[in-house]
């Protein structure tokens, strides 16, 4: 079984994904790789990976290579920079790398995961002339404005009204511009961001699913399932991906509307958290308290659970094993009350204002996998609801979320 998944992301995989020994001879490619390098399905077997390489760069390559041999360790490559990849044909394309390495039998495999940035690097290209040709035209449009109203100025003081409607549409201009700025920030952000979280719970799969292969006998079994759950939480990881991009697509086409109906708030947050401690495991202990039982409120469930479930998950994922997690409901003048509060990493000051906005993360969490989309579709749920949500947190102490709802929507 796990043969024919490992075979089942090899051969469908669209990231291309090269084997190599420590000589740098290709000994497996999957035909995605193939195809962007335009060869036939086996055509690069044998060869060295250098004929990957643009000619001007393949001496010092071989160099890199040999290092990496020396030490080798998952690595991603082109950070900053720009890496050319070279087809059969001759000609080049810009390509994301990265590295990593397994061992089966004592035959150690370099695996490369190479992704063709083509199309992006053409967008990104195509952003950045429409920015400067935006940024030339308001230019040269802030600069007829300011000659035309220090004329008028001087001509006539009657004008003042119009100088400052002129005013008004150059700040206008310059708020395009920013949010066209902004715009492709967010677009380079996005891609950025996607094709790294994919790559490592990918990543992940490819070399669990490897290795499973080298602990056939029954007394492996600890080590087999080791491994599964690797693939398993890597699977999850990407199905929560999945989740945050299509809940976002839908909330940015208007198609999500809340759909109330009537029910027991305080049973389902009961429910919903016995649902997270089975997926979270023992590290944590989650203490909740109802202020008020039997809470029967008429609002949309599934927000309601995406909201603790997102929460909750979050004062998990950034809280030490062995800690406590409160959970508290209340009922005060007709508005429901869910408060979370944890005792981890914090917020920094300096990202607080940005913490609802799409596809950002604190600086202090960073190396912790994440896409950035969770609080800002918690937001919109819990302004589509009727409600508001606030937050206190102190770096290196804690943080705690408030959600207030109406009890009837």
């Amino acid at each position: 079984m796990y043969e024919m998944t490992f075979k089942a992301l090899f051969e469908h995989s669209s990231i291309g994904i090269i084997l190599s020994n420590d000589e740098g001879v290709i000994e497996r490619a999957n035909p995605y790789a193939s195809k962007i390098f335009g060869y036939e399905t086996t055509e690069l077997i044998g060869q060295y990976i250098e004929v990957l390489i643009p000619q001007p760069l393949r001496e010092r390559h071989v160099k890199y290579r040999q290092q990496y041999i020396e030490n080798p360790h998952p690595r991603a490559m082109g950070k900053n920079i720009n890496l050319l990849a070279l087809k059969k044909s001759g000609d080049t394309f810009p390509v994301e790398i990265s590295l990593t390495f397994f061992e089966t039998n004592g035959h150690r495999q370099i695996v490369s995961f190479i992704n063709d940035i083509t199309e992006r690097k053409r967008a990104e290209d195509e952003l950045l002339r429409m920015t400067e040709e935006l940024e030339s035209k308001v230019t040269e449009r802030t600069k007829e404005l300011s000659d035309a109203l220090l004329e008028l100025s001087v001509t006539n003081k009657g004008l003042q009204q119009e100088m400052e409607h002129r005013k008004r549409i150059e700040a206008q201009m310059r708020e395009m511009l920013e949010k066209q700025k902004e715009l492709n920030e967010l677009k380079s952000r996005f891609v950025s961001m996607a094709s790294h979280e994919f790559r490592t719970p990918l990543g992940g799969i490819l070399t669990s699913a490897s290795l499973i292969a080298k602990y056939p006998k029954t007394e492996d079994e600890p080590k087999r399932e080791k491994h599964v759950q690797t693939i398993k939480k890597s699977v999850r990881n990407l199905n929560n991906i999945l989740n945050d991009f299509l809940s976002l697509d839908k909330l940015e086409q208007g198609k999500i509307s809340s759909s109330p109906t009537r029910f027991y708030l305080t049973q389902f947050i009961d429910e919903s958290i016995e649902e997270l401690k089975e997926m979270s495991g023992k590290g944590h202990d989650l203490q909740v308290t109802h202020a008020i039982q039997n809470l029967e409120v008429f609002q949309d469930k599934e927000m309601i659970r995406n909201i603790i479930f997102n929460l909750v998950s979050n004062a998990i994922k950034y809280s030490m094993d062995g800690t406590t997690i409160h959970i508290r409901t209340n009922l005060k003048d007709q508005q429901v009350s869910l408060e979370i509060q944890d005792y981890g990493v914090g917020i920094p000051v300096a990202d607080q204002k940005h913490l609802f906005e799409r596809f950002f993360r604190a600086q202090n969490v960073l190396n912790l996998q994440g896409t950035g989309l969770g609080l800002n579709i918690v937001k919109r749920y819990v302004d589509l609801m009727g409600g508001s949500i606030h937050f206190t947190s102190r770096e290196n102490e804690g943080t705690t979320f408030q959600v207030i709802l109406p009890k009837e929507k």
